[in-house]
């Protein structure tokens, strides 16, 4: 156990209590005035039993008149519409702030997770991300709107009719009060109980909702290979161990309202007997027995909210610890001062680099320059480091300081959103929104005109097919463009990044779905318009790179060779070797082809 910190938990929830707190005072103004009308609706409800006190009163001197008995029940009429009316303002104000506070961290938290580097996504869950956008944030919703009301409505409701009843009666004030004090220990009990309990059901949902993800995410897989039945079994014992925590945390609640309950009870029987008594001696009259009666009855409330806030306010504390855990998570790629030069020459010095929590490099030794305007080629065996580069130009991950530079400038020193607005990058495996086929071709880009994009279409060969889809370029493509072909895919991707017209053009095996003529067709067209933009070929096909300026081959994340198509084929080494491979591949396909 941390010696500075002999109780962490509780230090844990008076920090995230302070951030509940922080997150309420941004909607101060909101707040004043629910909770003005929470004081009159509570004022209202202590002045009914004084009513009805007067009216038993006058009743057992025989002093009531009709007319008096009337106004009196007019008068509670009164309080009872006030009452409705002041219940509409602090739920409209209290509440509603509660919706902006539960927008805001949500907003806060989409934007934070738009500034973590790819590191921080390989290192946790989407499912725990989702918990933490859905149930976490309700919790915290919960804490800051339903339990900061009934927490103030029971402070100020209670010490109110304790206040009253303590003017009406000291000594019958206290003997109904006896249970108090044991009700202060349970809490304190039963709080740090659910906040264990709370934070072991988020974490049981997580894992569910990542799950669910996954499974999702992957069903053409579980199909394909038959997996229905063990994902079945898998989601099973998910979906049964969140019931257990929920099951937990419900059989601690359930045992604090009964306990409440009885409290209560135990103070009208005390009320019943001794109050009893006092009234059969005279010490109090009817009407001050059946007002405190009014006042112990309202009491129940703040009790039985003792329970309720300290169960929305654990849950909440919880929540917004895991939410502040995240929001402390600090992007691993930070912004750089500098804008980035007009003409990017790309030079790369002695590079050696592994991933986080890897000892053996992705890149070692790695030295190479490319001049704007030109055409590279990078090729070599999966795993070689190809896309591990790219993503270290792009700052995606962060090279080392002194390996990676535009001009003179290393790119750890240049601003984020400058250097990659940059780069037009075609993953292999590219992913296409949930939009039409036009929508995923502008993405990004501010009025780009129909026109437009059928001219990027055009260039990448596909404007044709699209045309024969369902609704031309209104045909929305599916969850990840699941409705076209890999093929299809890649070329609406390749548009979207030509659609930026990026100085340096990033082709990472993106043409690799699409047939050899349609693939030098495109290549032939980015040559034809690409001006001064550099381009990078990654690629196993050697057709992709041969008209490269220069060729970078990698072997197992070491520069093996580098030169042109034609000084490397004369070197006779790996790329060679691959070429050579290559063509007797298309020579047995032609073969294959006159044979059918």
């Amino acid at each position: 156990m941390d010696k500075e910190n002999p109780h962490p938990k509780e230090k844990i929830t008076r920090s995230s209590l302070r951030l509940l707190a922080s997150r309420l005072a941004r909607h101060k103004r909101a707040l004043a005035f629910g909770f003005l009308a929470l004081v009159f609706v509570d004022v209202l409800q202590l002045a009914v039993p004084k009513l009805v006190q007067y009216a038993i009163d006058s009743l057992a001197r025989g002093s009531a008149s009709a007319s008096d008995l009337w106004l009196l029940g007019a008068g509670v009429v009164v309080i009872a519409v006030a009452i409705g009316f002041g219940r509409f303002g602090w739920r409209y104000f209290i509440l509603g702030a509660s919706h902006k506070i539960a927008r805001d961290l949500r907003q806060d938290l989409y934007e934070h997770l738009q500034t973590l580097s790819p590191e921080y996504y390989d290192r946790n869950r989407v499912g725990d991300i989702m918990a933490h956008a859905s149930n976490d944030i309700q919790a915290v919703r919960m804490a800051t709107g339903i339990a900061a009301l009934a927490s103030f409505d029971a402070l100020f409701l209670g010490s109110a009719a304790i206040a009253v009843m303590c003017s009406m009666n000291l000594t019958l004030t206290l003997l109904t009060l006896i249970p108090l004090p044991v009700l202060t220990v349970v809490m304190i009990r039963f709080g740090s109980v659910v906040h264990r309990r709370f934070t072991a059901v988020q974490a049981a949902f997580s894992g569910l909702t990542e799950k669910a993800q996954e499974s999702f995410s992957g069903i053409r897989v579980v199909k394909a290979y038959g997996g229905s039945e063990l994902e079945e079994r898998s989601f099973s014992q998910h979906a049964g161990r969140c019931v257990e925590e929920n099951i937990k945390l419900a059989r601690i609640w359930s045992l604090f309202g009964p306990f409440i309950s009885g409290l209560a009870l135990v103070s009208a029987a005390i009320l019943l007997g001794a109050g009893g008594r006092m009234v059969v001696l005279g010490r109090v009259s009817l009407g001050t027995f059946v007002a405190f009666s009014g006042y112990l009855n309202l009491l129940i409330w703040p009790l039985m909210a003792v329970g309720w806030v300290i169960n929305l306010l654990q849950r909440g504390s919880a929540s917004m610890n895991r939410l502040q855990k995240l929001f402390s998570a600090a992007p691993a790629v930070r912004d750089g001062p500098l804008a980035p030069p007009l003409e990017p020459r790309i030079e790369v010095r002695n590079l050696t680099f592994a991933y986080p929590g890897f000892k053996e490099p992705a890149l070692k030794d790695l030295s190479f320059a490319v001049r704007p305007g030109s055409t590279v080629g990078i090729v070599g065996a999966t795993g070689s480091g190809k896309t591990t580069l790219v993503e270290l130009l792009m700052r995606l991950y962060d090279p080392p300081p002194g390996s990676v530079f535009l001009g003179e400038t290393d790119i750890r020193k240049l601003k984020l959103s400058a250097l990659r607005s940059l780069f037009g990058y075609v993953p292999q495996e590219p992913f296409l929104f949930s939009m039409s086929v036009a929508e995923n071709i502008a993405f990004g880009v501010d009025r780009l005109g129909r026109e437009e994009i059928h001219e990027l279409a055009r260039k990448v060969e596909i404007h044709e097919e699209v045309l024969t889809f369902p609704e031309g370029y209104d045909t929305r493509v599916g969850e990840r463009g699941v409705t076209l072909s890999g093929g299809q895919r890649q070329r609406i991707a390749l548009a979207r990044a030509l659609a930026r017209n990026p100085k340096i053009l990033v082709l990472d095996d993106a043409l690799s779905s699409c047939d050899a003529e349609t693939e030098r067709a495109i290549l032939r067209r980015l040559k034809e318009d690409s001006g001064n933009r550099t381009t990078i070929l990654i690629a196993h096909r050697i057709s992709t790179v041969k008209e490269a300026e220069m060729i970078l081959v990698l072997e197992r994340g070491r520069p093996a060779d580098s030169g042109t198509h034609e000084e490397l084929l004369s070197r006779d080494g790996f790329y060679a070797e691959l070429f050579r491979l290559q063509q007797l591949e298309a020579r047995a396909r032609g073969t294959r082809k006159e044979g059918n």
